[in-house]
């Protein structure tokens, strides 16, 4: 009976119950969509990164992290490969060798990162090919040809089939020099990875450092990166400790890690603030609806209605009209992260330079994680029922004389 009350009391007043939903609807839509900015924002910069250089999680020799040299490298191991494949939240591997290099053009030389690849596993996996933003990707691992970084290519001043000089030391102290046709230029999000990243197919970087078979590391790209540390634990079961070890991103590019957690904790506070403006936003429209119903509830208390099942009463409507505001948030918020997940925003201008100076590329994506609707919404949710016990205190402490006479 209660609830059924509640019900009809709500759509008495159809304007009173539109404004309050209303209000809640905004408050779900704002925390929903800021949220899935900054969380976008962060899993892109951290996308950018990691799937074009470490992966999430790697496999490499014992202690190699620590003395990143060709000579800590390993031979390539098919049986390890089944043995991660096994693995049912790894979707991918992606195996590399990695080293630095000379890079020289005419009378330009940079110090720069190569990085040998599997064309297809990268195709396949990153999308490399899609990044590219004039020439051709590599085909195969054995084509005498690289793709450079857009960056990297302008202050070389050199473009598409120019020849590239790189020149380090090979694997055992052995030289390692060779020249490549430049086939493309690939523009990644990553800016420091922008200016500085060779992509040479991993037969050709074998073959230049004298490592034949040999990686330096297995990227593994897993199908969900929310439990990095349990997925790590689980491949280090499977594989054999005092030959490898499994490192997640976190450990490798602590830095980065840093950068987000301190960007974060502005972020928390911008949206504790926004918490804050949405409850005062929710608290005036409930003491609204108070206040025009206050001669009514006076007379109700005065005819013999119980103040303890009034206040029960309000409850239910505050809550009902909360139920109603978030729904609609969520239907509104779907929408509007669908709409930037398809059209993410392109800073240009000034915005733009401040962007790329800090190393993060300058468009704004959203994330469409799923917690972020539930979680979101459960706190608004939350916040409206607790002041919603504001009008039901405001109740029974109700003089219904002077409520009828208000």
């Amino acid at each position: 009976m209660l609830l059924k009350l509640a019900w009809l009391n709500i759509w008495r007043n159809k304007r009173r119950t539109i404004i309050t939903a209303t209000s809640v609807f905004f408050a779900v839509l704002l925390a929903i969509t800021f949220k899935s900015l900054t969380d976008g924002v962060y899993d892109n910069m951290i996308h950018n990164v990691v799937s074009y250089s470490t992966g999430y999680l790697q496999i490499q020799q014992t202690g190699y992290w620590d003395e990143q040299s060709i000579d800590n490298t390993f031979e390539e191991d098919e049986n390890l490969y089944k043995e991660l494949l096994k693995n049912p939240n790894v979707e991918n591997i992606i195996p590399r060798l990695q080293s630095f290099a000379l890079a020289s053009y005419t009378d330009k030389t940079m110090g720069v990162l190569v990085l040998g690849i599997d064309p297809d596993k990268e195709k396949a996996v990153n999308n490399l090919h899609e990044k590219i933003s004039e020439g051709e990707f590599i085909e195969d691992s054995n084509e005498n040809a690289v793709v450079l970084g857009e960056g990297l290519a302008s202050k070389l001043k050199l473009g598409v089939n120019d020849t590239l000089v790189l020149l380090g030391q090979g694997y055992h102290a052995s030289s390692a020099a060779a020249k490549y046709r430049v086939k493309g230029l690939v523009k990644l999000g990553a800016i420091d990875l922008n200016n500085s990243v060779v992509y040479i197919p991993i037969r050709q970087a074998q073959y230049m450092y004298g490592a034949e078979d040999r990686l330096s590391s297995v990227s593994i790209m897993p199908n969900k990166t929310t439990d990095l540390q349990g997925m790590k634990r689980s491949i280090q079961e499977t594989i054999d400790p005092e030959k490898y070890e499994v490192m997640t991103w976190k450990e490798m590019l602590s830095e980065l890690d840093q950068f987000i957690e301190a960007d974060k904790t502005g972020h928390f506070i911008i949206i504790a603030v926004l918490y804050i403006i949405i409850s005062f936003g929710l608290f005036g429209t409930l003491l609204m609806m108070l206040f025009e119903r206050k001669h009514e509830l006076g007379i109700l208390i005065a005819i013999g209605m119980k103040k303890h099942l009034l206040a029960i009463i309000l409850l239910l409507e505050s809550v009902m009209i909360s139920l109603i505001g978030c729904f609609a948030g969520i239907i509104g918020g779907i929408l509007v992260v669908k709409w930037f997940t398809i059209y993410p925003i392109r800073l240009t201008g000034e915005i733009e330079q401040v962007y790329e100076d800090y190393g993060i590329e300058s468009i704004l994506y959203f994330s469409s994680e799923e917690k972020i609707f539930i979680v979101q919404t459960l706190i608004v949710l939350v916040l409206s029922i607790l002041l919603a016990f504001y009008p039901g205190y405001k109740v029974m402490r109700l003089k219904p004389v002077e409520a009828i006479n208000s």
